[in-house]
């Protein structure tokens, strides 16, 4: 996806959406798996809903987006978080071990399986021994992809007319992908958020092996 159409989803949506303002199902439900203190990484923080969520809990927070108009919305609503523009396909510039916890909110399943991999291991990286990897993503069970003809361009990947690709997580490839990274705390298709209906998106926690 281009950066025109994140900056315009953020802009012409998400700035406006309630939701998008207070913290996630997923982010309440997890917070118990963290350490009570720490250096969080947000992956894909939107307008900054959850990031402002941890902060408030203690959380040392730093924040990413491969928007500029979301770190912008962001930035100008929350404070004592660091917002990063990042692409998240290219990688961290992180340190290694610079992190108790490493979460995101749907925003990690737009990737083919080569990047979705150097993502996963990039993220282990920048764990501390025993940090947590908490993310939420689309799901396998989203009818979507049957009902407007999505083309599958690899298992678990598919693009829309549109030409906008998505991964669709099961709990059988997240459990790949995160094999011999993170030992799962919760793998399961029960998550939601208040923008889609749909209860069954897929819910992953992990602790650094």
């Amino acid at each position: 996806m281009t950066i025109e159409y994140w900056n315009n989803v953020h802009t012409e949506k998400y700035s406006k959406a309630d939701w998008a303002h207070k913290p996630s199902i997923f982010a309440e439900q997890v917070v118990e798996f963290f350490p009570k203190t720490g250096k969080l990484l947000e992956v894909g923080t939107g307008q900054g809903g959850d990031a402002d969520y941890f902060q408030s809990l203690g959380y040392e927070v730093i924040a990413t987006d491969y928007s500029d108009e979301a770190i912008k919305n962001a930035k100008d609503r929350v404070k004592n978080v660091e917002f990063i523009n990042i692409d998240t396909s290219k990688g961290f510039l992180f340190e290694d071990e610079s992190f108790e916890v490493v979460y995101s909110h749907m925003a990690l399943h737009y990737f083919d399986a080569e990047t979705t991999v150097k993502i996963f291991k990039d993220i282990h990286r920048i764990l501390k021994p025993g940090g947590i990897f908490a993310t939420i993503t689309n799901t396998m069970n989203d009818p979507e992809k049957d009902e407007y003809n999505y083309i599958e361009l690899e298992p678990g990947y598919y693009q829309d007319p549109q030409g906008i690709k998505k991964r669709y997580f099961s709990i059988e490839s997240m459990q790949s992908f995160t094999k011999g990274l993170f030992q799962p705390l919760m793998l399961d298709a029960k998550g939601r958020t208040y923008k889609d209906v749909d209860p069954d998106l897929t819910r992953f926690v992990g602790r650094k092996i």
